[in-house]
């Protein structure tokens, strides 16, 4: 097989849904529902990007908030980011390091990301998904019910903000400790 067909048969979403199965045991009853949105974040991003694959933004998607349920603290983005370069050191890909790391640490910016389309895409699709469809960033809504047909949401936002809200009423100090301006 030549390197061009070996390249089409890559699929973000396999990947994403191989890496997550491996962290199901963390994820437990919230398994589907943050598999879905890892899905949907992954599409969005690709659709911002006018990309039909992106391996790096593919393991960005899987592990962007999953130390939310390894650690099961909302101060998560660092363990999240070395949990993904940990996955990419195991699979050869160490010249992803910093861009994995920077697109997962930054997801959750105010500003918008200058000088980077990727983590720029991707920290979009992570609110237009968080919202679920409210923030659009000119995308037409049948993208976001396709999505969601194939990716049912399964109260993804309500699980989140109920973390987000123990998490802020325990720690009134700082209750948003992912958030970046």
């Amino acid at each position: 097989m030549r390197l061009a067909e070996r390249k089409n048969d890559y699929s973000g979403h396999k990947e994403i849904a191989n890496i997550l199965n491996s962290y199901k045991h963390f994820l437990k009853n919230d398994f589907s529902s943050y598999c879905h949105h890892c899905q949907r974040l992954y599409q969005y991003s690709l659709t911002l990007l006018l990309m039909k694959e992106n391996r790096k933004l593919a393991i960005c998607a899987a592990f962007h908030d999953l130390d939310i349920w390894v650690s099961r603290d909302m101060d998560y983005l660092s363990n999240s980011s070395e949990m993904a370069i940990d996955y990419c050191k195991k699979n050869q890909l160490n010249f992803l390091f910093d861009e994995i790391n920077f697109v997962i640490s930054n997801h959750h910016k105010i500003k918008k990301i200058k000088g980077n389309i990727e983590a720029e895409a991707f920290r979009k699709a992570d609110l237009i998904d968080l919202s679920a469809g409210f923030v659009k960033y000119h995308l037409p809504k049948s993208i976001g019910q396709e999505l969601e047909e194939k990716y049912p949401r399964l109260k993804f936002s309500r699980i989140i903000s109920v973390k987000i809200l123990k998490y802020a009423l325990r720690n009134p100090q700082k209750p948003l400790p992912m958030i970046k301006w």
